[in-house]
């Protein structure tokens, strides 16, 4: 490989660190920032002289007097009336009342003169009490500042106190001010009210705008410039090449002839950089990406073959679970409807019903632990076993533990299953359940509110060989309902991680009186639905339901 030189990130730094200096240095922008931080420096230091010096003149005994006269009612009384009817006469006999009147104008005429001989705006002694300030005296406003009660502007809101603030500019109604605070003290050393002082500062700020105003537009007559320049220089040394490159790359991604080796790019770049080093990256990037277009249309076509045979797989599992409804349509004692939809391709619960003789009625439903073909294929030989057993027994406990030591030889996988399987006699309504580790039934009686039935259940099918499972005695009478689910019902997720649980699905279920098993399945996935939202179906769901008539 060629000697490498200077990189292309140097070049164009270069040029960008060139320009930036150059602007920086046009526009002063440190030297208008400390200009600034002077001058609002120099009015705050007065500002706060001022105020500190009226604190240590003012008798702080006088002010505490003050603060306590505007609160008192009588006060608040006559100045609610003065500012009705706009006769300040009111307040001013009341201060000659409690013989403080000379007292007052005298500290109000200092402040008047100080206000007129220090060229201020504003001048006041106010208390400052959390996000309210209550005013004693006012320089501007005269007797009409005594107990007026004002909100503290934002740059002070963090005060609660009468206290020393350090100076801040800041606007005021639209006018720039150089605000500056100092407690008064009364002679037990206690900060009873503060001075304020505003000087203005509107013609400071104008003319500090101006000045920003006329360097902005001469840093960018001068950035302009230097940005030509800098673009002619970049195309030269980067751009250029860049472009050759990007040549090269769609000639290799062109959609009619197709990615081939003869496509390859090929250029003559020695720039010694980085875009040496970037050609030289995108050669060996492209026939990366040749072998694996090849690698890929390889694993597509085993991907496809996949996808095919499981798509004929959900047939075959589909085609495995009674679909036609009703099931029995010789038999007027009951309605059955069932359902079930699978998170992928095939899934593990399964149910289904048949007729063991022709009194007896057998309802299973089931859910494998796991998912996918694994799943799948331990459903299938579960439900044959449990069918088939079924056929030849009258205790559903007899048949779980039958299926039970079938599915524990050779389980390696440690599979297992929760089952509920019952035997119902047809002309009696007499029944027989077990229950290994499945959902609690719900059950509605003579069509009234549906409730679940809970019990304690057996383990789980496939769990340990040799398992007894127990079983109970039930009875189904005419206008009794019945429905059974997985745990994919209870456990449906929606987006914020929360579950469907059992009192959603109580609450399904009583929603609307239906009449038909399969208008009641519709409403419960249709609530779960609505409850999931977008988010994905993470398990099977799978519901049967039956109305008994007989």
């Amino acid at each position: 490989m060629s000697k490498k030189g200077f990189g292309i990130g140097v070049k164009i730094c270069s040029l960008i660190a060139a320009a930036m200096l150059v602007l920086s240095v046009v526009l002063i922008v440190y030297s208008y920032l400390v200009h600034r931080q002077k001058v609002d420096d120099y009015y705050g230091e007065n500002a706060s002289r001022l105020a500190l010096s009226l604190a240590n003149q003012t008798d702080g005994d006088f002010i505490r007097e003050l603060r306590e006269l505007v609160d008192e009612e009588d006060f608040k009384q006559v100045r609610e009336k003065a500012v009705e009817t706009g006769d300040w006469t009111l307040v001013d006999d009341y201060l000659a009342k409690k013989g403080i009147k000379e007292k007052y104008d005298s500290l109000l005429a200092s402040y008047e003169g100080f206000l007129k001989d220090m060229n201020v705006k504003y001048l006041y002694i106010h208390s400052i009490e959390g996000p309210i300030s209550v005013y004693l005296v006012s320089a501007t406003g005269g007797l009409e500042g005594l107990g007026f009660i004002g909100d503290n502007a934002e740059e002070f809101a963090m005060y609660s106190t009468n206290v020393h603030i350090d100076p801040a500019v800041s606007n005021m109604d639209n006018e720039w001010v150089c605000s500056a605070y100092e407690p008064i003290f009364d002679s037990n050393g206690n900060a009873v009210s503060t001075v304020g002082v505003d000087i203005d500062m509107n013609q400071v700020v104008g003319d500090r705008l101006h000045f920003l105003y006329r360097m902005v537009i001469c840093g960018i007559v001068i950035t302009l410039i230097f940005v030509a320049l800098g673009i002619l220089t970049i195309r030269k040394v980067a751009v250029m090449p860049i472009e050759a490159l990007s040549r090269g790359t769609k000639s290799f991604t062109n959609e009619e002839t197709g990615y081939s080796r003869e496509s390859v790019i090929s250029l003559d770049i020695n720039s010694r950089d980085e875009l040496e080093e970037l050609y030289t990256d995108i050669r060996s990037m492209q026939v990366k990406i040749l072998d694996y277009i090849e690698n890929i249309t390889r694993i597509t076509a085993e991907k496809e073959r996949i996808g095919a045979e499981l798509n004929v797989a959900t047939q075959i599992q589909a085609d495995m679970l009674p679909r036609i409804f009703p099931p029995f349509p010789e038999r007027t004692e009951f309605d059955l409807y069932a359902t079930m939809s699978p998170a992928k391709e095939v899934g593990g619960d399964f149910y289904d019903f048949f007729l063991i003789d022709n009194d007896h009625l057998g309802l299973v439903i089931a859910d494998v632990s796991g998912k996918g073909v694994p799943a799948a294929l331990f459903m299938v030989i579960a439900k044959t076993l449990i069918k088939n057993r079924a056929q030849l027994s009258n205790s559903p406990a007899e048949v779980l533990s039958y299926a039970n030591d079938q599915l524990c030889e050779g389980n390696e996988a440690e599979l297992f299953v929760t089952v509920w399987f019952a035997m119902i006699e047809i002309s009696t309504g007499k029944g027989l359940a077990a229950n290994a580790g499945h959902e609690h039934p719900a059950i509605s009686r003579n069509g009234g509110e549906w409730e679940l039935v809970k019990y304690r259940h057996s383990p789980a099918v496939a769990t340990m060989q040799g398992m007894k499972f127990k079983e109970h005695e039930f009875e189904i009478h005419p206008g009794d309902r019945l429905f059974v689910y997985t745990d994919g019902v209870t456990e449906a997720t929606n987006s914020q991680n929360e579950l469907f649980g059992e009192e959603r699905l109580v609450q399904a279920l009583n929603k609307e009186k239906v009449d038909t098993p399969e208008k009641l399945l519709k409403n419960v996935r249709e609530d779960i639905d609505t409850f999931v939202g977008d988010a994905p179906q993470f398990d099977d769901i799978t519901m049967l339901g039956i109305y008994w008539k007989a």
